[in-house]
């Protein structure tokens, strides 16, 4: 049961490096009996949410809310800006970065729900290693080779500094 029928911009959780992708929790898939998850994703100027991946059991839908969003399927990349809306089916190797100078805000929705309790987990910093073992735990698959010429084209970063 969700507890709150309006949730204000005050409210849900916030985690994440200051200079990265900070991820505010507005919806859990235990207050909607797995059904759905909804995270606001906040990304910092180059910043990227993600090494380029893919999950098994969710798909991923991203409504740019504020700014521009990079992404990338299967090796083609698009651009979204405000009102735009990025379908990321499961099974699809993907991520997202934020190309700009100027913040970027998405609102993320995730079917069936689960997926956040990942990133909650990396959200909190973890070391490559850990990375992998959670993304293995969360069904998930990691190619950091593919992701270190994303970074290096465009200038990102995953961000250091944690903030809770």
């Amino acid at each position: 049961m969700i507890p709150n029928r309006v949730i204000r911009p005050s409210q849900g959780e916030i985690l994440g490096p200051i200079d990265g992708v900070r991820d505010r929790f507005l919806i859990d898939s235990h207050q909607t009996e797995g059904r759905l998850a909804v995270v606001e994703h906040l990304l910092a100027p180059r910043s990227i949410a993600a090494p380029v991946h893919r999950h098994h059991l969710e798909d991923e839908f991203t409504f740019v809310i504020e700014g521009k969003l990079g992404a990338i399927f299967d090796g083609v990349e698009v651009f979204a800006e405000p009102g735009d809306l990025i379908l990321k089916p499961r099974g699809e190797w993907h991520t997202f970065w934020n190309p700009s100078d100027k913040p970027t805000r998405v609102l993320e929705l995730i079917t069936p729900g689960g997926l956040e309790d990942f990133f909650r987990k990396i959200d909190l910093g973890v070391t490559d290693e850990e990375l992998e073992r959670l993304a293995a735990a969360a069904q998930c698959d990691v190619d950091m080779a593919q992701t270190g010429p994303l970074l290096e084209k465009y200038g990102l970063t995953f961000g250091r500094e944690v903030a809770h």
